[in-house]
C-alpha cells in the first residue's frame, strides 16, 4: 500500500513521463510494464536452469504424468526459511517462489506440451491489497520460461486427459506415514483414477529428491555465500559475548551480522543456549542470562537466496576451556574429524555415524550423544536425501557429533557442512573456528 511519500514519488514520475515524446513514454511504460505484477520470474537463476531439471527429470520418468503442487499459501515477511515459503520441490523445478496455490504439470510422453504451469485465478479486488498479478499472455510465458500456462480451474480436467493416454500417474513426493494428511498429489490421482478406470499409481518418491541431493555450480555458489554469512555471524557472537549478556541479546548480534553480509534471512531459528541450555540439543528459549564460566552454543545459518547454511559452534565465555570442558570438547571434535576422514564419494551415512559413535564410545560418552551424525543441506537445512544411498558427488552434508551434559551443566556440539568432492570432501565452513586454541583466541579478540 502507498503512503503519501510514495503517492508524491508517483506522482512527480507521472508527471515527468508525460512530459516525454510519445514513443520515449511509450517505451518507458512498457519496461515499467515488465517489471510489475507477480510472478516476478524466477528465482534465483534464470528460467534455462529449471526447464533443464524438468527435462532431466521427465527423461527418468519416460512416460506417464506428474503433478507437483506449490504452496497453498505464502508468507514472506517471516525471516525463517520454510515459514510461509514455497514448498522446495516446487520451487526446484520451476524457480517460482512468489505464487501461491500454483502447480506443475509433467507429461514426457505428450507430443505438444510436455510440461504446464498452473497458477490460480485472478482476483481484482483482492490485487488492490496485496499486489497485481499477471493476466494469461506472453509476458507471462517469458517470465516463467512455460510454454503453456493455464488457470488451477482447468488442472483436474487437463490431468485427467493426459493420464487416459499416459494410463499412469507418477508421484514424486515424499512419503508420509500413515497418520500423516494424504499428499494432495496422491488425493488427486485417487480422485481420477476412479474416473478413468485401467490408471496406474507408481512411486517414484526419490527422483527429485536424487537430483537435489546433486548440487549444481550456482547452488553451491550461493551456500558457500550462506556460510560466509555465518561465519561474519559467528566471530561476532565469540567476540561479543560477556557476562550479563542475554541469549536474546547474542542472537540478535548474530543475525544482524548475517544481513550485514548479504543474508536475506535465517536457515532456521537461531538456537543460542548458555550453562545447562547448552545440553538441549534444541533449545527455543532466549531469556537465559551468561554467566562467568559459561559454555555457550550457538547452533545457526544464514540463508541466502533461499540456500542454507547450518553450523554450531560451543565456546567458553571466558575465552579459555577448563579441563572438563576441554575433554569433552576435544572428544566431540575426534568424532568429527574421524566422520569426515571417511567422507567420500561412496560413502554411506550409517558408516559415518557409526564411525562418530565410536570415538564417543571409547570415553564413556555414548549415552551422551543422542542425535544422528548429520543432514543434507541446501534449498532447505534438512534438505531431500535418501540416507540409506552412497553420497554422490556434489551432495553438500553436515557431521554434527554432540555431547550433552546437563548435570555438568553443559553441552558441546560442533557442526560443519561439507561438500563431497571427486576425491574426498570439502569442508566449507573450515574459516569459522573450531580447534581449541583458535576458538579462544576468537573469544579473546573481543577483549
Amino acid at each position: 500500500m502507498f503512503d503519501r511519500r510514495d503517492f508524491l514519488l508517483t506522482a512527480a514520475a507521472a508527471a515527468g513521463t508525460l512530459a516525454l515524446p510519445c514513443a520515449a513514454r511509450a517505451a518507458l511504460q512498457a519496461r515499467d510494464d515488465r517489471a510489475y505484477g507477480s510472478p516476478a520470474g524466477t528465482r534465483p537463476f534464470g528460467s534455462d536452469v529449471y526447464r533443464d531439471r524438468r527435462q532431466r527429470l521427465m527423461a527418468q520418468m519416460k512416460g506417464g504424468v506428474a503433478v507437483i503442487y506449490g504452496a497453498s499459501r505464502l508468507d514472506t515477511s517471516s525471516p525463517v526459511a520454510g515459514i510461509g515459503r514455497q514448498l522446495s520441490d516446487f520451487a526446484y523445478l520451476t524457480g517460482i517462489v512468489d505464487e501461491p496455490g500454483a502447480a506443475l504439470v509433467l507429461a514426457p510422453a505428450e507430443r505438444s506440451f510436455k510440461e504446464y504451469l498452473f497458477l490460480p485465478s485472478r482476483d481484482v479486488e483482492n490485487e488492490r491489497w496485496e499486489g497485481e498479478r499477471l493476466a494469461l499472455g506472453e509476458e507471462l510465458r517469458a517470465r516463467t520460461g512455460f510454454n503453456k500456462v493455464l488457470r488451477s480451474s482447468g488442472l483436474g480436467s487437463t490431468v485427467t486427459g493426459i493420464v487416459s493416454r499416459a494410463r499412469t500417474f507418477h508421484y514424486l513426493g515424499p512419503l508420509v506415514g500413515p497418520d500423516s494428511p494424504t499428499p494432495r498429489e496422491l488425493d488427486l490421482y485417487g480422485r481420477i483414477s476412479a474416473r478413468v478406470p485401467g490408471t496406474s499409481v507408481t512411486n517414484q518418491s526419490g527422483l527429485i529428491a536424487a537430483m537435489r541431493v546433486v548440487k549444481e555450480p550456482p547452488e553451491l555458489a550461493l551456500i558457500r555465500k550462506a556460510i560466509a554469512a555465518t561465519e561474519r555471524g559467528m566471530r561476532a557472537a565469540m567476540a561479543s559475548a560477556r557476562p550479563g549478556m542475554t541469549e536474546r541479546q547474542l542472537a540478535d548480534i548474530i543475525e544482524r551480522e548475517f544481513r550485514a553480509a548479504g543474508a536475506q534471512g535465517l536457515a532456521f531459528p537461531s538456537i543460542v543456549g548458555v550453562g545447562r541450555s547448552s545440553a538441549v540439543l534444541h533449545y527455543t528459549g532466549r531469556d537465559g542470562v551468561i554467566r562467568a564460566g559459561d559454555m555457550i552454543l550457538c547452533d545457526v545459518g544464514a540463508e541466502v537466496d533461499y540456500y542454507a547454511s547450518d553450523v554450531t559452534r560451543t565456546f567458553p565465555v571466558d575465552g579459555s576451556f577448563t579441563p572438563e570442558q576441554r575433554g569433552i570438547y576435544e572428544t566431540v571434535l575426534a568424532a568429527q574429524d574421524a566422520a569426515a576422514a571417511q567422507l567420500r564419494p561412496g560413502a554411506i551415512y550409517e558408516d559415518l555415524n557409526e564411525t562418530a559413535r565410536e570415538v564417543i564410545r571409547r570415553t564413556g560418552h555414548l549415552d551422551d550423544f543422542v542425535h544422528g551424525l548429520g543432514h543434507f543441506v541446501g534449498l532447505d537445512v534438512h534438505d531431500a536425501g535418501d540416507y540409506a544411498k552412497p553420497l554422490p558427488v556434489g551432495a553438500v552434508i553436515t557431521l554434527e557429533p554432540g555431547i550433552y551434559q546437563p548435570q555438568r551443566g553443559f553441552g558441546v556440539r560442533i557442526e560443519d557442512d561439507y561438500l563431497v568432492t571427486p576425491g574426498g570432501n570439502e569442508k566449507l565452513s573450515r574459516v569459522i573456528p573450531s580447534r581449541v586454541t583458535d576458538v579462544e583466541a576468537a573469544v579473546r579478540a573481543g577483549r
